[in-house]
């Protein structure tokens, strides 16, 4: 009897010890939210997803030609792509810079990316803030300025500039949602922007980016930038599908908007919705360490 009462009490104690050493192990709720969206951009939005410093980011984006071409046009496949390749550097851990190239109207331009907030577990800081601006030139040849009778465009007409101020919430590990207030100016419009008043040249708009895990390695994404401000009578809207593989994220979208650089999603034409006029289109984003 004295062995089974001694077993008991040996139990009692250990089963304590177990329990104080797994109260102990408890996660840190004072820690940063990681994981927030897949990659630094949701479709074609820049997210709070901030690089770490000395890690690198190259992405290739694309869109296609309209799905209601049809057969005969491959659903838009064969009408080209609007392409754009990226490099983003992670100078810090809160601060990184980038370049890149969209073959729509060969707008070159460069951004950055500042993380000066981010959301914390036990809610102390319940969401994160990012700022991101940058400045694109448009290089391509403008050849209907010149058949317009008009003056060609010097560098600074080229130049348009861009800054946004995001805002992301993850709720909980299956859905995250950010808000991507936007100024946009053109320092001269013309028919690369489509729009009907040469004169127009600040927009306007908020973006709306979403994510919504659907597996441990895949999501699906919304993207909704409403016309608020200049000619646009169409909103931009997007749904997509992220797989995340290691180091790469692939993303699968149908978009109403033919732009991949910041300014141009803001103020460029979109399809119109109910015609069919949206677009497939495909990130490959790559995220790497170079070293500390």
């Amino acid at each position: 009897m004295f062995k089974v009462i001694l077993s008991f009490v040996l139990c009692l104690i250990l089963t304590d010890i177990s329990t104080a050493q797994l109260e102990r192990r408890v996660v840190n709720l004072d820690r940063v939210v990681e994981q927030t969206f897949m990659a630094p951009r949701n479709i074609n939005l820049l997210t709070i997803q901030h690089l770490g410093k000395s890690e690198f980011h190259y992405s290739i984006m694309h869109t296609f030609g309209f799905i209601n071409s049809g057969y005969q046009h491959f659903w838009g496949i064969d009408d080209g792509a609007n392409i754009r390749l990226s490099f983003e550097y992670g100078v810090s851990d809160d601060f990184s810079m980038g370049i890149g190239r969209s073959s729509f109207d060969k707008i070159v331009d460069v951004y950055f990316r500042y993380h000066p907030i981010k959301q914390k577990m036990d809610d102390s800081m319940p969401v994160s803030l990012s700022f991101s601006g940058g400045l694109g030139i448009n290089t391509s040849e403008l050849g209907y300025i010149e058949q317009l009778g008009l003056e060609g465009y010097s560098i600074s007409d080229r130049a348009n500039f861009y800054f946004s101020t995001l805002i992301a919430r993850k709720f909980n590990d299956l859905f995250s949602l950010q808000l991507s207030p936007t100024v946009v100016y053109f320092n001269r419009t013309g028919n690369e922007i489509r729009v009907e008043d040469p004169n127009q040249q600040l927009y306007l708009s908020t973006g709306v980016s979403s994510r919504y895990k659907v597996t441990q390695r895949s999501a699906v994404t919304l993207q909704f930038i409403p016309a608020i401000s200049g000619e646009r009578s169409n909103h931009n809207f997007a749904i997509g599908y992220d797989i995340e593989t290691g180091g790469h994220v692939f993303q699968l979208f149908f978009t109403t908007s033919q732009a991949l650089n910041d300014s141009y999603l803001i103020a460029g034409e979109n399809g119109q919705l109910s015609e069919r006029e949206f677009r497939f289109g495909f990130n490959i984003n790559r995220l790497f360490q170079l070293g500390r």
